[in-house]
């Protein structure tokens, strides 16, 4: 039954009062719990968003504020090493002394949120667990620094902190030109990869609708961004993959007396003293002191001996206007307005995929990327400290990055792999870009994803939905026909068993698929950097890596795989999903999809559980397929469910969707979402 709900807000904003005026903005929930804010002056739109999001997240949105404060072992007696590493790179400080440099808009999104935010608290003050009340009230210096936190931290300077870790990186995304569609509209496909898990709240995903004065934007943000970052409007729409960019590097100096050795001469580090207070297991804090060291590279995060390491990441003390360059996308009515806001280049990293209601689509390799010798590859390790030439501090111009408008083969792809092959036949040219902008690759995820649009004529929206779910493996098929050699030099019979389960095998991972448990306990069990004899070539990008580099060492692991999983399971062809699961809250369903660097396009990644099943934290979270007609058409998905707070029943209530592999209308019109409408509120 529809619920009518009046707030009235009491507080006021002496920054804003030449420019923010007050209206009546409605929230219409929908049946899926996804906000749609209709409001005519953006303060109170924006207002409604914070809102919003303390409704569905308020719980993990206090959190991950606190977080980025630097204070989760103080508030909580958690992640003291984050909190020590957000101080060192003085993510916290250099949010409070750069906000008064943001733009009067970003001020304006930035305060109306927060307000938005404290006024939901103050009003449901027992909606919020109160271990998270400590962070109250949250002022507007913590959103922004959590939206640095983000982006400086979470997605670039982290793959630093944990090189050598298996870590899959987010999205796939797909934009299709009219003439390879049927109803010659643009379509377009968003749909990255981020953890579900609680566990990495500032990862999830928030869906919400606004409707400022009848223009309209819908799409997702991460939980305590007060603007959405991918998304359609009434004219156009985009979506981000993390690119290949490297723009976060680590430093190794050599260490006397206190100073560090550069250019022939030891240095003194600027120093100063950081606080940071954890709280112990009986309730006291203890203090801690915090030498931040600081070279002409970075700041240090490690010493041992006479070596310690410094990392250096883009913009470190002059954060530019990230929040802007999102506002004026979201602004955009075609694509030259479109690309003016990106060549501002001021959100730090991501691809960017776009298409319009014009029929363009295009591709652009966007990011903080600094100028700096030699190639990418020569980056891609610990860097000598010792030479001044190596510490970079300019970056490359949007006009030098990578991109292409409009190729001829009608399609575009990303996939978390360089920018080189957005369309195959190539038509971004690697010679023709500085070699350290990126790599030239393209695993097999991406293979698969270009191989899926290959040669495809006459495409529908519903033809992009089915081809999304896509869960075969392009590394099995590479492999079906090196699995049939193997027969010929094999001379075990449980080894002839596994090669016939394989062989029977479709290489898709649905539910029901048997083969697919052995064929994930064999790849993993082998090292796929050294699987393959050819090596990946740009002259062959669908079809290399090939060729078995060591036929035995293959035999010899997937004899022990095959012992293993009858002695564990009793079986070589048990359903995939009755290992590989998906549980959001109460809701439970067996996986389909699986790991990325198996070319599945349909992308889970997963963790044993304590029963010893595998369950999905990462991979397919949003998915967004928008046809660019008169009228924009689209259907989503947000798999986990649009919220997470305690008792809120759109906790992984889209599972059943995301089982079946279908997606639900984006309710655009008023008239559609008050059918499909769960509460109404009314925000003054």
């Amino acid at each position: 039954m529809e619920k009518i709900l009046f707030f009235l807000a009491l507080s006021s904003m002496m920054s804003f009062c030449q420019q923010k005026s007050i209206s009546e903005t409605e929230i219409l929930w929908d049946t899926y719990g996804v906000p749609h804010i209709f409001s005519t002056d953006e303060y109170s739109l924006h207002k409604a968003f914070g809102w919003a999001q303390m409704k569905n997240h308020g719980n993990l949105i206090l959190r991950v504020y606190g977080e980025s404060r630097g204070k989760s072992a103080e508030y909580w007696g958690t992640n003291y090493k984050r909190d020590e590493m957000l101080l060192l790179m003085n993510l916290p400080a250099t949010a409070e002394k750069t906000y008064t440099d943001l733009t009067a808009k970003e001020k304006l999104l930035i305060e109306a949120y927060t307000e938005g935010i404290n006024d939901y608290v103050k009003a449901n003050p027992t909606k919020i667990d109160d271990k998270y009340k400590v962070v109250l009230p949250v002022k507007p210096v913590d959103v922004y620094a959590h939206i640095l936190r983000g982006v400086y931290y979470e997605f670039l300077a982290d793959k630093e902190f944990n090189k050598g870790q298996r870590r899959e990186k987010g999205s796939n995304a797909w934009a299709i030109a009219p003439k390879n569609t049927k109803n010659g509209n643009a379509l377009l496909l968003s749909n990255p990869h981020l953890p579900w898990s609680d566990n990495y709240a500032s990862y999830k995903f928030f869906e919400a609708h606004y409707n400022l004065n009848g223009e309209n934007i819908y799409g997702v943000t991460l939980i305590g961004f007060p603007i959405i970052s991918i998304a359609f409007n009434d004219h156009l729409g985009w979506t981000h993959t993390v690119n290949t960019l490297d723009n976060t590097d680590l430093y190794e100096l050599t260490l006397k007396d206190g100073k560090y050795l550069l250019d022939g001469e030891y240095l003194d580090f600027k120093i100063e003293t950081k606080i940071i207070k954890s709280k112990q297991e009986d309730g006291t804090i203890k203090t801690d002191t915090l030498l931040r060291k600081v070279s002409k590279h970075g700041v240090v995060i490690s010493e041992k001996g006479n070596k310690a390491l410094a990392l250096r990441f883009p913009y470190m003390e002059n954060p530019p206007h990230i929040l802007q360059q999102w506002y004026d996308m979201g602004k955009a009515t075609n694509f030259n307005e479109f690309e003016t806001a990106l060549k501002q280049n001021a959100i730090g990293l991501f691809n960017v995929i776009y298409a319009d209601k014009t029929g363009n689509i295009f591709y652009s390799f966007l990011g903080n990327i600094p100028d700096k010798k030699g190639e990418w590859k020569d980056w891609s390790n610990t860097v000598s400290g010792d030479k001044s030439d190596l510490i970079w501090d300019s970056y490359h111009p949007y006009s030098a990055l990578p991109k292409l408008l409009n190729p001829k083969s009608g399609w575009l792809q990303n996939a978390n792999e360089g920018p080189y092959t957005s369309t195959i036949p190539q038509e971004i040219d690697y010679e023709a870009y500085d070699k350290d902008i990126s790599i030239n690759n393209m695993g097999f995820r991406p293979q698969q994803s270009a191989s899926l649009l290959l040669n495809k004529k006459e495409l529908t929206l519903e033809d992009i939905i089915n081809l999304k779910h896509s869960t075969k493996s392009s590394l099995y098929e590479r492999l079906k026909d090196d699995f049939e050699a193997l027969r010929l030099i094999n001379k075990d019979s449980l080894t002839t068993v596994a090669l016939d389960v394989l062989k029977n095998w479709n290489g898709e991972f649905n539910a029901d698929s048997k083969g697919a448990v052995l064929f994930v306990n064999l790849i993993f069990s082998l090292d796929n950097q050294n699987l393959f004899k050819e090596p990946w070539s740009a002259k062959k990008p669908l079809t290399t890596p090939d060729g078995l580099k060591s036929p035995a060492t293959v035999l010899a692991t997937l004899k022990g795989v095959a012992q293993g999983m009858l002695k564990k399971l009793g079986t070589l062809e048990i359903p995939y999903g009755a290992v590989f699961r998906i549980k959001v809250g109460e809701h439970e369903i067996p996986a389909n999809g699986s790991f990325g660097n198996l070319g599945v396009f349909r992308t889970l990644a997963f963790s044993k559980g304590k029963d010893g099943k595998y369950y999905a934290f990462h991979g397919d979270g949003y998915v967004c397929a928008a046809e660019f007609g008169d009228e924009i058409k689209a259907k989503v998905i947000l798999g986990y469910g649009n919220a997470s707070q305690p008792g809120n029943k759109h906790i992984g209530d889209q599972l059943e969707l995301f089982a079946k592999k279908e997606l639900r209308d984006a309710w655009i019109k008023k008239k559609d979402i008050e059918a499909n409408l769960e509460e109404r509120e009314i925000i003054k």
